[in-house]
């Protein structure tokens, strides 16, 4: 069936005024290359967008475009981030409220991306699923700390060199675990949802299992 001239013309208009969401993605990720802090970097904001799927999956009723955009943009409030106190969480919701607005997305989008971004922090807990699981993946990600995982692999692979041979792995795995366990014993009692207290749990148990081989190789 044919279009009308005049509902050809409403279409441009609507894909004009779309939101491109990879686009915001991005601008977001470049906001945060600005930012001097090693522990919330670009690549700590992938990992909380994968967090956030693997969550996701686990919760259908998840609007996964609202919680897209806010993962990407839940920290780029801390390149304006006060002195005196943390309320990066209140500086990047206003971020992404103000580059929302300017790429005309719909109010209730804004609004919805702006308290997933608001309750992220470890002070709040969000009454929406979208709130919920990005509270719960920012948390999470300090779990899976790529360090190991990488000096893991290697092990496993039988990686070797001239400078970095079996004992520097071994000091090497030891110092990444000794400061993942720091982190992560911390994080059960903040968790909100079921499905994140068990990922925590499985994440839990194999970094005990990584420090069993670890300390029985050392032993040689």
């Amino acid at each position: 069936m044919s279009t009308s001239p005049k509902e050809r013309s409403l279409c441009k208009i609507d894909m004009k005024n779309k939101l491109n969401l990879t686009q915001s993605c991005r601008d977001a990720l470049r906001i945060m290359l600005n930012l001097s802090d090693a522990g919330h970097s670009v690549e700590h904001v992938v990992r909380v967008y994968d967090w956030c799927r693997k969550l996701a999956h686990h919760y259908p009723q998840t609007d996964l475009k609202v919680l897209k955009v806010a993962a990407y943009w839940h920290d780029v409030g801390r390149t304006k981030q006060s002195e005196d106190k943390d309320d990066h969480n209140i500086k990047s919701a206003q971020m992404v409220e103000q580059y929302l607005k300017k790429h005309h997305a719909p109010e209730v989008f804004i609004k919805k991306v702006k308290n997933t971004v608001v309750y992220h922090s470890f002070r709040f807990k969000s009454k929406t699923i979208e709130g919920k699981i990005l509270h719960d993946a920012d948390k999470l990600s300090i779990m899976g700390n790529h360090e190991l995982l990488d000096a893991l692999e290697g092990y496993q692979e039988g990686f070797s060199s001239k400078t970095f041979g079996g004992q520097h792995m071994i000091n090497f795995m030891k110092y990444a675990l000794s400061k993942t366990k720091k982190e992560v014993t911390h994080l059960e009692a903040g968790l909100i949802l079921p499905q994140s207290k068990k990922f925590y749990l499985n994440r839990q148990k194999q970094i005990f299992q990584i420090a069993k081989i670890i300390e029985q190789k050392a032993k040689y």
